[in-house]
């Protein structure tokens, strides 16, 4: 990010951040970071953040979809204080502690089917989606793994092999795992069969899977498992046909390859279901949680098939901090905020009562393309034009400059960097709700009518 030019347009005061954010790029690589705006942040509280400069912002991506139950919850609070001074951590992998069995116990009965299960910890979506296929491999003595393009699992060897959103050139410069194959994720919206899969949900649905079938055979069946996200997150809030997912677990039941769910973006309530896959009725071989799962503290996990977890050889799944007592029990107060506040219900109302918002405001700006979501977790399509769906980044990044000029955190994503995020905390309270929508609604008209100057794009990275 072009800091140093933004600081030019920019109509706020943020000297105090550019002195941070320059001290930042000489120590700091740019591989850790896709930068949006040149902020700075010192405090957070609720759905509300604050930088060094003292701008206060409303919080529509909760720090990429992690803090579901809103920044420094005091439940959560609360119980990081109160355990780390008990204990911050002692490893697991050669004694025990209560903590993570505690936390396993409320994962095991919150997530879909019946059969035994067991969890394995990591600290991050990345490292969970490595150890999920470590035990689809592990369970089948197979190995490929089917993933989607355009997804994205995460940065560590495994999950970023996995992760279809990512140049594949560029991916070769670390020689990633090899036994990776890509399938197309059936977006309703754009597919390259050029279906309307809203109208159309069960020839788009069938198209998808024949291809997958394909894919499984050309492979001579050697497939441990499919990866795939429910909702595909970063790719754009992609929500697949009903009848696709169904018809993948059914394929993947008949071929004896495991179902992975991957959650981290999805899961913990975001969708108005604790986990986005109970849209779709059914119960994947394992899930992959983290993001909002620490309630801000680093913590993944993987809940599966205990038959299934347990044919991981010993000590596959052993990381020294694995199962962080602190940040489990920050976890364990997240579960119960979840079912205090009824945060299923407020996601799933206040997502209604947002889509159907900018629903009505496809009439009034023509360039609104597509509105999808279940719950908070939705992605607003930017486009040129609503019949040919061509993808508009540039109004896209002048959107979220303007709504960032305002006061609010609104940022880009998707397969063509065309898409507006919005996530903010399940528990964001009625008020700053409409202060927000009453931003997005200027910032559109700041875009359509010229009042964002085309100077900034070359600025902003997005995805």
């Amino acid at each position: 990010m072009d800091w140093k030019e933004l600081r030019k347009f920019a109509r706020k005061n943020i000297e105090k951040s550019c002195q941070i954010i320059e001290k930042d790029e000489k120590l700091l690589p740019e591989a850790v970071a896709i930068k949006y705006f040149p902020t700075v942040v010192e405090k957070a509280k609720g759905a509300e953040i604050w930088d060094v400069d003292g701008n206060r912002f409303i919080d529509f991506l909760s720090s990429a979809a992690v803090y579901n139950v809103g920044h420094s919850h005091p439940a959560v609070v609360e119980a990081v204080k109160k355990h780390v001074e008990k204990i911050q951590n002692y490893t697991i992998v050669y004694f025990y502690n209560e903590e993570p069995v505690k936390l396993a116990e409320l994962l095991t009965q919150s997530t879909p089917g019946s059969f035994p299960k067991k969890v394995a910890y990591g600290f991050s979506g990345s490292d969970s989606v490595d150890s999920a296929i470590k035990a689809a491999r592990a369970f089948t003595g197979k190995k490929y793994i089917i993933s989607f393009k355009h997804s994205y699992h995460g940065m560590t060897y495994g999950s970023l092999s996995a992760t279809g959103i990512i140049d594949q050139d560029s991916k070769k410069i670390i020689c990633p795992d090899e036994h990776i194959a890509f399938a197309e994720y059936p977006d309703p919206y754009r597919n390259s069969w050029d279906i309307d899969g809203y109208t159309e949900p069960e020839l788009l649905s069938r198209k998808a899977l024949l291809q997958i079938e394909k894919m499984i055979d050309d492979l001579n069946g050697d497939v441990a498992g499919v990866i795939i996200e429910p909702a595909q997150g970063d790719g754009g809030m992609i929500f697949p046909p009903v009848e696709f997912m169904k018809g993948l677990r059914t394929l993947t039941e008949e071929k004896n390859i495991v179902f992975i769910d991957e959650e981290v973006q999805t899961g913990m309530g975001r969708s108005g279901k604790m986990w986005a896959i109970e849209h779709y009725g059914i119960a994947p071989d394992i899930i992959v949680s983290a993001k909002a799962l620490g309630g801000g503290m680093p913590l993944g996990a993987v809940i599966g098939r205990a038959e299934i977890m347990d044919s991981v050889p010993v000590p596959f799944f052993a990381y020294t901090h694995s199962g962080h007592s602190v940040n489990c029990a920050a976890s364990i107060a997240v579960m119960e905020i979840i079912r205090k506040e009824n945060l299923l219900k407020q996601a799933e109302e206040k997502g209604l009562s947002l889509k159907k918002w900018f629903q009505e405001k496809t009439s009034q700006y023509p360039f609104i393309g597509d509105v999808r979501g279940k719950g908070l977790l939705m992605g607003v399509e930017i486009v040129t034009d609503k019949i040919t769906k061509t993808p508009d980044k540039s109004m896209a990044l002048k959107i979220s400059w303007a709504a960032w000029e305002r006061g609010l955190i609104l940022i880009t994503f998707g397969k063509n960097g065309n898409v507006l995020r919005v996530a903010p905390p399940l528990n964001i309270p009625d008020e700053l709700l409409k202060e927000a929508l009453e931003i997005i609604d200027a910032s559109f008209k700041d875009a359509a009518e010229g009042r964002v100057p085309d100077e900034i794009l070359p600025c902003l990275k997005g995805w």
